[in-house]
């Protein structure tokens, strides 16, 4: 087996005397491991306060901004209330057939030369259909010293005996009572319980409802004009009588519905003209028999 030689004597002298590389103390690297970490944490530190610092002040910037918008908002609104270029100067009036249009200015609150922003189209409205005769309205504006109104007023269609008599619109209800200037060349309604109509909802709405209709049936019938009604006598079962023209002749309808039963009406009519009489009473509620007609004649 060959070996391996040996290296000379002076090799080995030689390797021996070379130097080492130094080895870093302990101490120092652990010293710089822990400035490492310290720069590191400032570092992110300093990034955190800068960046809610940047955010500090776009905040500030921002209400700065919005500060100075409020202050031209209130300089701006300041002198579009103030300034004379505001001043209304026009206002139609339009739909009011009983209402005189400064009255509609008045329950509005407008009036020429007030300014056109201190009352806003939404709050006249408001104001309008509290008044009694106002049914519906509608307010625009037209900068910068215009308005336009239009009213639908309400349409009286009779008058209801309770306590003193109220007038009743064409949808079936009660707006107001009656006063001095008021119409009152309607229909009068009688014989209404004024404490269950007061208290029972159901019954003011059935009763006034099945007013309306049979007025409504009264003038499609042709009656209106020719037998004007005196008066609505409302029985304690809900059946009605009426009294028309000018020698109120009694008629009685019984209940809902009343358009075949007015039209049977106007046949006798038609029938005693030719023959130049005139009913004292007719009545026109026989339930079994509905083509039967009661007839008792002056």
């Amino acid at each position: 087996m060959a070996k391996t030689p040996l290296p000379s004597r002076k090799n080995r002298r030689r390797k021996a005397s070379q130097p080492s590389a130094p080895e870093k103390p302990a101490l120092r690297v652990r010293a710089l491991a822990i400035y490492a970490k310290l720069r590191s944490g400032m570092s992110q530190r300093f990034a955190i306060v800068r960046t809610a610092l940047l955010w500090f002040a776009r905040a500030l910037a921002l209400a700065a901004m919005v500060a100075l918008f409020v202050a031209a908002g209130r300089l701006l609104e300041r002198h579009m209330r103030t300034s004379e270029a505001f001043a209304t100067r026009v206002i139609d009036v339009t739909g009011n057939e009983r209402l005189a249009s400064d009255e509609v200015l008045r329950a509005a609150g407008l009036s020429l030369g007030k300014n056109v922003f201190e009352v806003n189209p939404e709050e006249a409205e408001r104001r309008l259909v509290e008044h009694p005769w106002v049914a519906s309205a509608n307010v625009a504006r037209r900068l910068p010293d215009t308005y336009s109104i239009e009213v639908s007023e309400r349409k009286p269609v009779a008058l209801l005996a309770l306590d003193t008599l109220y007038l009743i619109s064409a949808d079936g209800g009660i707006f107001k009572s009656l006063e001095e200037g008021d119409p009152s060349d309607f229909p009068v309604i009688t014989g209404v319980d004024a404490e269950a109509f007061t208290h029972d909802r159901n019954l003011r709405t059935r009763l006034l409802v099945s007013v309306v209709s049979m007025l409504h049936d009264y003038r499609d019938a042709g009656l209106f004009r020719r037998e004007p009604i005196a008066e609505i006598h409302v029985a304690p079962d809900e059946s009605f009588s009426v009294y028309v023209g000018k020698d109120a002749t009694h008629v009685r309808l019984g209940k809902a519905p009343f358009r075949r039963k007015l039209r049977q009406f106007r046949k006798v009519l038609d029938r005693m003209r030719k023959e130049r009489l005139r009913p004292a009473y007719v009545y026109l509620d026989n339930v079994r028999r509905p083509d039967r007609v009661t007839v008792f004649a002056r």
